[in-house]
């Protein structure tokens, strides 16, 4: 998830040029189906939903997310918007569930040496995701751009179109054209590249997690101590 919003953010503001403030206006949007995610998940393995079909349910919804960000344009607003919403929906069902599993399995006793272990994964999942996918989109940005365009230009969407602000109109704007373009071709491979690694998960989810419900009721302590 954090390693698609390297490209949404930069999309939102440096591809189609909106604000800083805009960008973070229209990113509340997403927030919407997000919010009813986890709720919806936990009700359906609270109900005797098995856990394995829900996080593979949600790795499978993160993938569309991907897949969708795949289909975008250098002009494709409701398109990120709701990629966004899909793609994050679906790890907020996964990540919701997989802390309930992993806090209801650790002992009461070491419910805050779980917790913190815990969040250290998902830092670290969230960086290599970042460092991953970016590198992905970056190396794709690089091969798209002109081989005329100055050296600058080549290194990030946002160099290439300070480098097209100095140079006449004409020429400034089909470098800035070429910059979103390779851009968005380098976005589509790494969200390509993500929908496949969370297809994977959701296969691995669907063999590993059989037979896991919800949590009992004698781990409601480690809740309480992962909330302090």
């Amino acid at each position: 998830m954090i390693g698609s919003a390297f490209f949404t953010t930069q999309y939102l503001q440096s591809v189609l040029d909106k604000s800083a403030m805009e960008a973070a206006l229209w990113s509340l949007l997403p927030s919407v189906p997000i919010g009813l995610a986890a709720p919806a998940a936990t009700a359906l393995v609270q109900r005797g939903v098995d856990r394995a079909y829900v996080v593979t349910a949600g790795f499978a919804v993160a993938a569309v997310g991907f897949g969708m960000l795949a289909l975008t344009g250098t002009d494709s607003l409701w398109i990120v918007l709701a990629a966004c919403g899909v793609l994050a929906s679906g790890i907020v069902m996964v990540m919701s569930q997989m802390t309930d599993l992993a806090m209801g399995t650790a002992p009461v006793e070491q419910a805050g040496t779980a917790s913190a272990l815990l969040e250290t994964g998902q830092e670290f999942g969230g960086a290599l995701g970042m460092a991953a996918l970016g590198s992905i989109g970056t190396a794709l940005f690089r091969h798209g751009m002109p081989a005329s365009a100055p050296a600058e230009a080549h290194e990030t969407l946002g160099g290439a179109l300070a480098v097209a602000g100095r140079l006449p109109e004409r020429s400034g704007d089909a470098l800035a054209a070429a910059a979103r373009e390779a851009f968005t071709t380098g976005m589509h491979g790494a969200a390509i590249a993500g929908a496949a690694v969370l297809v994977v998960a959701a296969a691995a989810a669907a063999v590993t997690l059989r037979g896991t419900g919800a949590r009992h009721a004698p781990a409601a302590g480690a809740e309480m101590e992962t909330a302090a």
